[in-house]
């Protein structure tokens, strides 16, 4: 046993002498973790890790990580009090005219535009916040002056949403300046205006001669400068179920190829390789700037620094070290970097390749095998490339076993979704990546002198694209070759909570289907309903449209592009909303079966449940507001009678009156109309519920619910739950039938029993 100890402790202190920034940058990392959850507990565990350190490798070692755990505690507790500090003085500050400078371009259309800043005039000079403008977009480096409000990061308002408010946090983003409802100011001074020129240019050059729109332009500028693809989730979908969607990020493995193909033509031209280095780490550098300068990419490239420093210096370079030389300064930097799920992806995919290459590749061992009894200096020429070939193949197996080992724990927690088609992806998907990165850098440099040569190479580089999407598609097809792993089995209702009075529903059957009740508008469609599917593990193939008004219809097109639709009722047969006028004409061309709510009387749903349609609007009525034209369904699920009102108002209610319908209900869903009243007496007297779910919004105000609305239904004796507190509502009937409703924000549970 003693032995066995002491052989254990020569083989520690023998890695930690070899790598001694990896292990600091560990301890630093272990420390910040544990100082997240309890700042005293922080220290003390850079103490023992110390005491570890110092057992294992000496007095010196285990002071340098007692020093480091310390000191990245110490910065990671300063930065994260000045930023509440920061947040709980920019909310109470209210509003004002503020100034900042953009810290990246801005994203946005039709005028309105985000972007973080930092603040440049007042009290709160230095505060980083997420500037909302309205107007021109700024760049990187130019200066914005508005009118506006501080408001709180936003919180995750229904289950499975991306957690933006995490994400700013970890930026140091300490709170939102709303300046959407004015025309601000943006002055962009002459070298932020150069900046944005040879930005422009690069993206401008990659996609000369190419559709602005077409996939293939998409692909290429996914790849080549890690623009996110808009309104693509079935794009996005197949690169990620194959494991392979890391390629639409600028990251390590983009800033390794740029050094491979500038190192070739460097060395191509004889320049002596300490020379090569310095010329090849202001290449790299200037990538990560042209690309936008992502989080990725900027890591990538001082990892790249550290490595390739060890030329200069006649050192023998290692990856290990350089990858713990650059996590170690982001800790003493900034440790709230560590909780971005990007910065420990691809830490870790890195550290995976290094410490566990060598052992992948030994599994791989028997393709590079040589012929027996036929050495290297008797092959043929032909005979030397199959080795080499094959070697090659069995080098890049390893490297991606290994990468997808250690990307495996942390793509499963933070996505719910694991990959092994990714092992084996990964190598043609390399290849076709290189290819398209080699065509694209061709196309920047011949396009300011000869335009029509880079359209040349970029048509050519189109079939690469196209190749790539395929790849993706056919590796994703793979039955096993991707797992879902957080996947909601039991039945549910969910009442999504979306801003300015979109609305949307899906219900479950656990694993017997799903239905979307009405989709959102087209952005909450993608940035909320789509995430939020995904990471429960649901894939509705059926759409039920209230009425057609644009917050409720996903954008058209993007749903069935989105989503295995393959039916959907609507609510009337013809609309002036385009978006509509998507769904009747373009639906049942992508193979999407219309029906109308005219035609029905009801549907089956998932789980036994039955959909009834109480009112179909007069189709007539062609002229009237959307909201004048809602159908009005009922479902019932397992004895209980659910009533989708939607944002029907008065009109609507006493023409179902008139006609004596049973409108009789346990719970009511409800939204606003935007001219009318909604919910009247009479109707209420009608239904008869025991609670109703109302949504809300701030903004516009029309879509606020009042407070004395909410007070009065509940002097009725009607329980309320108001989505403005209570976020996403979801229900589902207990193994005691009884009708659990739980609210996603506030963590409300409200059960209703059988009258």
């Amino acid at each position: 046993m003693k032995e066995m100890i002491r052989g254990w402790r020569v083989g520690a202190a023998g890695f930690c002498a070899r790598h001694p920034l990896f292990m600091a940058a560990m301890v630093a990392c272990g420390c910040v973790f544990v100082a997240d959850w309890n700042f005293p507990a922080g220290v003390g565990f850079a103490l023992l890790l110390g005491l570890a350190g110092g057992y294992v490798a000496g007095w010196r070692t285990g002071l340098g990580w007692v020093l480091c755990g310390m000191l990245a505690v110490g910065v990671f507790t300063e930065r994260n009090e000045a930023r509440i500090a920061e947040e709980r003085s920019l909310l109470e500050n209210g509003s004002g005219e503020m100034e900042g400078r953009v810290m990246k371009d801005a994203k946005g259309y039709e005028g309105l535009w985000t972007a973080p800043a930092y603040l440049l005039t007042g009290a709160h000079a230095g505060a980083t916040v997420w500037w909302e403008g309205r107007g021109e977009l700024p760049v990187e480096g130019s200066r914005v002056k508005a009118r506006g409000n501080f408001g709180p990061l936003p919180v995750m308002r229904n289950p499975g949403e991306f957690d933006q408010a995490g994400w700013l946090r970890s930026q140091g983003v300490a709170a939102v300046f709303h300046a959407g409802w004015v025309r601000g100011e943006v002055v962009t001074n002459k070298w932020a205006e150069m900046g944005a020129k040879f930005r422009h240019g690069f993206r401008a050059a990659v996609t000369e001669g190419l559709a602005e729109d077409s996939q293939e332009a998409v692909v290429i500028r996914a790849v080549v400068i890690g623009e996110q693809p808009p309104d693509a989730e079935e794009l996005v979908a197949a690169f990620r179920n194959s494991g392979t969607l890391h390629a639409f990020s600028v990251s390590g493995m983009h800033v390794a190829m740029m050094g491979t193909i500038a190192w070739f033509l460097l060395r191509l031209a004889g320049v002596p390789r300490r020379v090569a280095v310095l010329v090849l780490l202001p290449l790299i550098f200037g990538y990560s700037w042209l690309t936008g300068n992502s989080p990725p990419a900027v890591r990538s490239a001082w990892m790249a620094a550290v490595f390739l420093g060890a030329f200069v210096s006649r050192r023998r370079p290692d990856l290990l070290n350089a990858l713990g030389a650059v996590l170690l300064a982001a800790m003493l930097w900034d440790g709230r970097l560590l909780f971005q799920p990007g910065v420990q992806l691809s830490y870790g995919v890195v550290a995976a390749i290094a410490v566990g290459t060598k052992s992948a590749m030994k599994l791989f061992s028997w393709i590079a095998k040589p012929e027996l009894y036929l050495p290297l200096a008797m092959m043929n020429r032909r005979q030397k490339a199959w080795l080499w070939l094959r070697t090659k193949v069995g080098q890049s197996l390893g490297v991606s076993l290994a990468a997808g080992i250690g990307s495996t724990p942390l793509t499963a927690y933070h996505f719910g979704l694991i990959t092994p088609i990714s092992v084996l992806a990964g190598i043609p998907f390399g290849l076709l990546v290189f290819m398209m990165l080699c065509a694209s850098l061709l196309a920047a440099v011949l396009y300011p002198v000869a335009p029509s040569a880079a359209g040349r190479v970029n048509r050519l580089n189109a079939y690469v694209a196209k190749s790539c999407v395929l790849t993706a598609q056919g590796f994703s097809a793979i039955p096993g070759g991707h797992i879902q792993l957080k996947r909601e089995s039991r039945p549910f209702l969910l009442v999504y909570d979306l801003e300015h009075g979109a609305g949307a529903g899906v219900f479950s059957g656990g694993n017997g289907g799903a239905v979307l009740m009405d989709c959102a508008d087209r952005y909450s469609f993608r940035r909320r309903l789509v995430p939020s599917l995904r990471r429960l593990g649901v894939a509705p193939d059926a759409v039920i449209l209230s009425h057609p008004d644009g917050g409720h219809l996903g954008g058209g097109e993007a749903v069935w592009e989105s989503l295995p639709i393959r039916q959907v009722v609507l609510p009337v047969r013809g609309s002036r909303s385009l978006t509509f006028q998507s769904w009747l004409k373009d639906a049942p061309l992508a193979g999407v079966k219309t029906l109308q709510a005219a035609d029905l009387q009801d549907l089956p749903m998932p789980d036994g449940a039955r959909l009834e349609i109480l009112h179909a609007p007069d189709d007539r009525s062609r002229n009237a507001v959307a909201d004048d034209r809602v159908v009005i369904f009922r479902l019932h699920w397992h004895g209980w009678k659910l009533l989708f009102t939607s944002d029907a108002g008065v009109r609507t209610e006493k023409e179902m009156l008139e006609m004596h319908r049973d409108v009789s209900a346990d719970v009511i869903i409800a939204g606003r109309h935007r001219g009318d009243q909604s919910l009247s007496d009479p109707f209420l007297d009608a239904v008869n519920p025991q609670a109703i779910i109302a949504s809300h919004s701030d903004f516009p105000l029309v879509e606020q619910l009042k407070p004395e609305t909410v007070k009065y239904w509940r002097s009725r004796g009607i329980k309320v739950i108001p989505q403005g507190e209570s976020g996403g509502v979801t229900l589902r009937v207990d193994e005691a039938e009884n009708l659990r409703l739980e609210g996603f924000a506030d963590q409300s549970v409200m059960v209703l029993k059988r009258r």
